[in-house]
C-alpha cells in the first residue's frame, strides 16, 4: 500500500499482529549545518599547513631575514660589530647619503687577500659604486687580521678630507679602535666626514697626484656669474653708444659718409660661462703660498681607474 507520501509499505504478522512498516525519506542535510562543517575542515587544513610551513627550512630563513635589517653601507665581514650597532651604523650612513648626497661606506675584515690596505679598500667601493655618477664618496676600513685602520676617499671627497684631515680622523678612531670599541670608532669616523662635508671647500683645497701635479677645485658662485653678466652689459652698452654717436657725427658732417657709417656691423660676442674651472700646474716642494683651507689630498689611481685619496694607520 502507498502512503500519503507516496511510499509504498508493507504489512508484517507476527504472533498475530498487525504491523504497517513506511519506507520514510532521507533527512534532508541543512545549509547553516553543512556551511559549519566545511568551515571546521578548512580550518584543520589550515592549521596543518601552518605547521609545515612553519617546520620548513623555508620559514626559518624568512623569520631569520625579517629579524635582520638589510645592510647596503656596513659590511662587518670581520664580524667585530654587534647587530644593533651595524644597523646604527647603517642609519648614519643613510642620513648622510640622503643629505649631502655622499656615500660612505664601512667595512672590517680580517683578509686582505694578498692586497694592500689601501688597494683594498679602493677596489672595495669600486666594486659598490662603479658608476662615475657614484664615486662622491668614502670607505673606512678596520683590518683586524693587520690592526690597521685605513680611509679610501673618491670624487669630491678627495678635496672635502685632505691629508691632514684624515690624519685628525685617524687619530680619532685609533683611540676607539685600541680600546676594541670598533663601532665607536666608526661612529667617530663618520662625524668627522660630515663636519667636512659642511666645512666645504675653500680655494685653498687641492689634490696632488703621483706625478706632483696638482689640481685645484674652482666653482663659479651665483654673485661671479651675476657680476659677469653685468660686467658683459656694461661693455656691449658702451660699444653701442659709441658706435651711434660716431654714425651719428659722420652723417651730420657729410652725407656721403653715410655709405660708409652703414658698413659698420655689430657682432655679438656670446661667451659660455662654465660652472667648473680647473687650472693644473707642477707642485712645488713646499705648499702653495697663500693656501689657506685645509691643504691637499694625494691622490692615486686604483685598478679600475678612478682616482682616489686616503691614508691609514696601524692601532
Amino acid at each position: 500500500m502507498k502512503g500519503k507520501n507516496g511510499y509504498s509499505g508493507e504489512e508484517h504478522f507476527s504472533g498475530g499482529e498487525k504491523r504497517s512498516s513506511v519506507l520514510r525519506k532521507p533527512a534532508a542535510v541543512r545549509p547553516a549545518e553543512l556551511l559549519r562543517k566545511l568551515s571546521r575542515a578548512a580550518a584543520a587544513l589550515l592549521s596543518v599547513m601552518i605547521v609545515l610551513f612553519c617546520s620548513s627550512p623555508m620559514a626559518v630563513f624568512a623569520q631569520g631575514a625579517d629579524s635582520q635589517a638589510v645592510l647596503t653601507h656596513v659590511f662587518d665581514d670581520a664580524g667585530l660589530l654587534a647587530e644593533s650597532d651595524a644597523e646604527h651604523l647603517e642609519e648614519i650612513c643613510l642620513e648622510v647619503e640622503t643629505r649631502q648626497e655622499i656615500h660612505i661606506l664601512m667595512v672590517t675584515t680580517e683578509d686582505t687577500g694578498g692586497k694592500t690596505q689601501q688597494d683594498y679598500a679602493d677596489d672595495f667601493y669600486d666594486s659598490v659604486y662603479p658608476e662615475e655618477s657614484e664615486k662622491n664618496g668614502v670607505l673606512v676600513l678596520i683590518d683586524i687580521g693587520e690592526r690597521e685602520l685605513w680611509i679610501s676617499t673618491a670624487g669630491i671627497m678627495r678635496y672635502y678630507l685632505s691629508d691632514r684631515e684624515i690624519d685628525d680622523l685617524l687619530d680619532h678612531m685609533y683611540e676607539e679602535a685600541s680600546a676594541e670599541d670598533y663601532a665607536g670608532a666608526f661612529e667617530r669616523a663618520a662625524e668627522d666626514i660630515r663636519l667636512s662635508i659642511e666645512r666645504g671647500i675653500s680655494t685653498g683645497d687641492y689634490l696632488i697626484d703621483e706625478n706632483g701635479n696638482v689640481t685645484r677645485y674652482r666653482s663659479i658662485t651665483p654673485v661671479e656669474i651675476g657680476l659677469a653678466a653685468a660686467a658683459g652689459i656694461a661693455v656691449f652698452c658702451l660699444v653701442f653708444f659709441s658706435v651711434r654717436h660716431s654714425y651719428q657725427k659722420k652723417v651730420k658732417s657729410d652725407v656721403r659718409g653715410y655709405g660708409r657709417v652703414s658698413d659698420v656691423n655689430l657682432n655679438t660676442d656670446r661667451s659660455v660661462l662654465v660652472s667648473r674651472h680647473v687650472t693644473t700646474r707642477r707642485i712645488p716642494q713646499s705648499p702653495p703660498p697663500g693656501s689657506g683651507g685645509s691643504g691637499g689630498s694625494s691622490v692615486h689611481t686604483s685598478s679600475s681607474g678612478t682616482s682616489h685619496g686616503g691614508g691609514g694607520r696601524s692601532f
